[in-house]
Order: structure tokens, then C-alpha cells, then sequence
């Protein structure tokens, strides 16, 4: 007999920012998505749930009851991000394979619930009822709220982790239950495993059968509300009613109609080693070893679809610590010469402390690889130019480090110099996102800003008419430069919670050379300075 689990996560999305996010477990939180123009919750915290918000509402609604409690503290507003929950879900998915080698996630467009075939191996656990709990000790030590079903199909085993509560009640205390059948409470999950001849409760709720919300709200309007209540009604009216998903549903949940559960494959494992049976310290004796394992890797990320995006590798010294390095770049690629070409040049700079008796490769992190339709009629360089910018980008920080080649990153700050920062184009955390676009979009409303801007700010001497007015002339790099046009000012400050306060007028000015610079004053004493320079 098949036996199906089902593990739910009760709010997941606010589950998994915990995770990410554990210092603000305490504080209301709202996750809101964009409808029609406008941003609604989709979802929100238990501490923003007691305030009175709930999913659906307006977010303008949400801050508002928030203001209205005296002592609240202010909601900390989030982006949904449904397909950060779904990454989340996929590894805890790979994670409990240690419980079954047949881990699935459910079928909807948000997931919350695994599902998980434990045919025949309950015995292995101590029973199923052991098998649930050691289940529901381990997500809480991950710090997750679990709730468990176990039954004959999927369809039931999910209704029951979902609604087991309701299924019970609906059924009496005493009434409704088989000798084989199991009931155990294991806060905060839930483990209920109905006997063999009673699969499915008819007192459940219709949203058990995991119906889309339009069929269940036309069953509600309808006087359905229990599972039960469809077999008061014609069989062979329901699908021209209700549709095809009603019927399919309600046959998977008693077992009549066979539910696959879609596992998910296991991690591939990119790595590829090879042992030297003679230890050697020769360069080209490493350097065509790594040739052959880089060209296996190769293979094995084109037949999985794959990129390295991190190469990891390893030699292992006869008597002598091994040597560790890796490379990053900045596409995914399964290119084994622009690979080795990386590899080659971080060797160059290795020394080894005593001859390589095994070398071994990983690929540590991998995207999916961009596959593109080569062009007729286009200019081939044209199209080549983002592989080469790519190329150029890898061979840099594997010569340089990753930490030397950057890109700027605009910042909200009103004092210039702290308005943005240098990121590395190759990020070292696994899993982070990098945005791969280089246009940074400047707010149409400020002034325009230099190209080149000093790194502090220079001091110099400048000559104006008036205190508060635009210079006239001023001094710089030996030589008097007199001005013939001035923009601004643009009076830039800083708030009293940084500190002490900056207060600048800034002017862009063009000399009678036709240089063009940017120079503030500063506004407590007085003083000139120059800032920036035009291209």
C-alpha cells in the first residue's frame, strides 16, 4: 500500500525571511506586491497580523492601523518575493531526502507543502508515527513551524496537514476513527494517519481538494462547503460545472485516480580529480593534467545544461598541505580554454611547497548555460562583444583578485562623495545575485555631476564679490583661472543625526579656457574647495 507525507510550512514567505532576516522576527512585517498599480500585502507577520493587517488589503491601509496603535512599532515593509520562497523550499526539498529519496514540492504556483512517498519505509524509522516526529524536530531545530499529514494518497495527506484540525472536529470526538487509525500532536506539527478504509474525511472543507479560488468561491455560493456534500450531487455534471480540476482533485484525494509526486533530481556534483601515482612538481606536468580534468568538467556541465560561474581547485602535496585556490567569472561558461586559460594564470603565481601527488576539480558554483542562435547577416564582432567584455572581465580578476575589478553602485546619500560604492563585478557570496548592467539611472531632477570627482574634496582660493555669491576667479594647480559662466548654486546638506552637520553650495562653473569644474563653499566658514571635473 502507498503512503504518502506531507510536510506544511504555514506562512512560508514570512518563515524564510526569518531565516534571512532574524533580527527583525520581532517586528511587524508586511510583504506587499504590485496589483493593479498599487501595492497590497500578500503577506504579513504575526506581530502585523495583531495590529489588524491581513493579506489583500492596501498597504496605505496596513501603515495606517499601524499608526493608530499608540505603542506599535513601525512596519518594516518588504518586497514578496515568490521566487526567492520557491529556491528556499527547493533546498530544504533536497534536505529532506535524508527522510525519503522521493521529495517533491506540491503543484501550485506558490508553494508551502512537500511532499514526500514513504512507501515501506516506516519500519525504518521506528514506525511512521516516529518518522513524523523526528521530522518535525528537526525543522524546528531549523527554527521552522511544521505541520504534518500522512495518508494513502497525496491529496490526502496534504488536506490533512492543512485541515486536519477541521476534519477532526467535523467528525465528533469518538466518531470517524479505525482502529489502525493514528492521531499524534507533536507541536508545532501535526501528524495524522487515517486507517486504510477511511482515506479521506468528508467533513473536510472543499479548499482540501486543492481547487483554484474561483471553483471553491462557485461551490460556496452554491451551499458546498464539506467534501462530503459532492456526493449529494450528479457526477456527470460536476465536469461541465466545475471544470476538469474538480473531479481530478476529488478522485486523487480517495485514491481512485493515481498522483505522481514530481521529485525533485538530486545536486549534480561537478568535480573531477585525478591522482598522480608519481608525485611531480613540473608545471607542464600539471598544466596538462588540469587540461584533461578541465575538458571532463567541461563535458559534464554541457550535458546538464550548465555554467561555471566559481571553479574550485585543489592540489594535494606529497607530506605538505595542499594548495587551495578558485576562480570566478563573470558569465557562465563551459568553455574548457577560456577555463584553463584562468586556472593557468592563477598557477603562475602559486608556489608549491613540495611536489602534487592528486589534482582536483569543482565546479562550485554553476548557472544555466545561455545557449544563442548564431546571426546570418549581423556583424559578428558586434554580436561577440558582450562574450569578449565577459573574457576581459574573468581574465582581470583572475590575474588581479576579484576584489580589484569593481563597478560603482549609486547609494542615497546627499553628500557626494558617500553617493555611491564600488562593488566587485564577480561577488564572492554563493547564490547572490549580481546585476550584470553597467547604466546606473541618476534622478532626472539633480543638476548634472561630474565624471571625475575627487576622491576628497581639494582646498583652494577663490575670489568672489559677494560672500554668499559665485566665484569670480581662483587658484589651482599653480595657475589663476578666471571664470566665465557659473550654474547653481546647489545647496547640499546633511541631517543632525549624521553627526556633524555638512552644509555646501555648489556651482559648476566654466573658465575663459573652456574648462569646466565643480566647487562648492562651505557654509560655516566660508572656505572654497573644488570637487569635480568636467569631460
Amino acid at each position: 500500500m502507498r503512503r504518502a507525507l506531507c510536510i506544511w510550512l504555514p506562512d512560508w514567505t514570512v518563515q524564510r525571511f526569518n531565516l534571512v532576516r532574524p533580527e527583525l522576527k520581532d517586528r511587524p512585517v508586511v510583504f506587499f506586491e504590485i496589483y493593479r498599480g498599487s501595492r497590497r500585502v500578500a503577506a504579513c507577520s504575526d506581530r502585523a497580523k495583531s495590529l489588524g493587517v491581513a493579506p489583500g488589503m492596501p498597504v496605505s491601509e496596513a501603515a495606517a492601523l499601524a499608526e493608530a496603535e499608540a505603542q506599535s512599532t513601525p512596519l518594516c515593509l518588504e518586497p514578496y518575493d515568490p521566487t526567492a520562497d520557491r529556491q528556499m523550499l527547493e533546498k530544504i526539498a533536497l534536505w529532506c531526502q535524508q527522510f525519503s529519496p522521493v521529495v517533491g514540492l506540491e503543484d501550485a504556483e506558490t508553494p508551502s507543502s512537500l511532499l514526500l512517498d514513504i512507501t515501506g519505509l516506516g519500519h525504518l524509522f521506528g514506525g511512521e508515527s516516529a518518522l513524523a516526529d523526528k521530522i518535525v524536530r528537526s525543522f524546528r531545530r531549523r527554527s521552522l513551524s511544521a505541520r504534518i499529514g500522512v495518508a494513502d494518497t497525496v491529496g490526502a495527506a496534504w488536506a490533512i496537514a492543512h485541515f486536519g484540525d477541521q476534519g477532526r472536529q467535523g467528525e465528533g470526538e469518538t466518531g470517524g476513527r479505525g482502529d489502525g487509525e493514528i492521531s499524534k500532536f507533536a507541536s508545532p506539527g501535526l501528524l495524522v494517519s487515517p486507517s486504510p478504509c477511511l482515506p479521506f474525511s468528508p467533513s473536510f472543507p472543499i479548499e482540501s481538494l486543492r481547487l483554484p479560488d474561483e471553483t471553491v468561491a462557485l461551490l460556496h455560493q452554491l451551499g458546498v462547503y464539506q467534501v462530503g456534500q459532492l456526493a449529494l450531487l450528479p457526477r456527470n455534471e460536476l465536469n461541465c460545472r466545475f471544470g476538469p480540476d474538480l473531479l481530478k482533485r476529488w478522485d486523487q484525494a480517495l485514491g481512485r485516480l493515481a498522483e505522481p509526486i514530481p521529485a525533485l533530481p538530486p545536486p549534480v556534483d561537478f568535480c573531477v580529480e585525478q591522482a598522480i601515482e608519481y608525485p611531480t612538481a613540473r608545471r607542464d606536468t600539471i598544466e596538462w593534467l588540469l587540461q584533461q580534468l578541465i575538458g571532463q568538467l567541461a563535458q559534464m556541465l554541457v550535458r546538464s545544461g550548465r555554467g561555471a560561474t566559481r571553479l574550485s581547485c585543489r592540489l594535494d602535496c606529497n607530506g605538505a598541505q595542499g594548495v587551495d585556490f578558485s576562480v570566478g567569472m563573470f558569465q557562465p561558461t563551459a568553455s574548457p580554454q577560456h577555463l584553463f586559460e584562468l586556472l593557468e594564470m592563477r598557477l603562475e603565481r602559486l608556489a608549491l611547497p613540495a611536489p602534487v601527488a592528486a589534482v582536483s576539480l569543482r565546479a562550485a558554483i554553476t548557472a544555466p548555460l545561455e545557449r544563442r542562435q548564431q546571426e546570418l547577416f549581423l556583424d559578428s564582432r558586434e554580436a561577440q562583444r558582450p562574450r569578449w567584455l565577459a573574457a576581459l572581465i574573468d581574465r582581470l580578476s583572475s590575474r588581479l583578485g576579484r576584489r580589484a575589478v569593481v563597478r560603482p553602485r549609486l547609494i542615497s546619500d546627499a553628500q557626494p562623495e558617500l553617493a555611491y560604492h564600488c562593488d566587485p563585478l564577480l561577488e564572492d557570496l554563493p547564490g547572490k545575485r549580481v546585476r550584470r548592467r553597467f547604466s546606473l539611472l541618476i534622478p532626472a531632477e539633480l543638476p548634472p555631476r561630474p565624471l571625475r570627482l575627487a576622491r576628497r574634496p581639494v582646498s583652494l582660493a577663490a575670489i568672489s564679490i559677494q560672500p554668499d555669491g559665485p566665484p569670480l576667479q581662483f587658484h589651482f594647480h599653480g595657475r589663476e583661472h578666471r571664470i566665465a559662466k557659473t550654474w547653481g548654486p546647489e545647496r547640499i546638506q546633511t541631517g543632525w543625526w549624521r553627526g556633524r552637520a555638512i552644509g555646501r553650495d555648489y556651482y559648476r562653473i566654466e573658465t575663459t579656457t573652456g574648462r569646466r569644474f565643480w566647487l562648492f563653499r562651505r557654509l560655516r566658514d566660508g572656505q572654497w574647495f573644488l570637487h569635480g571635473v568636467f569631460e
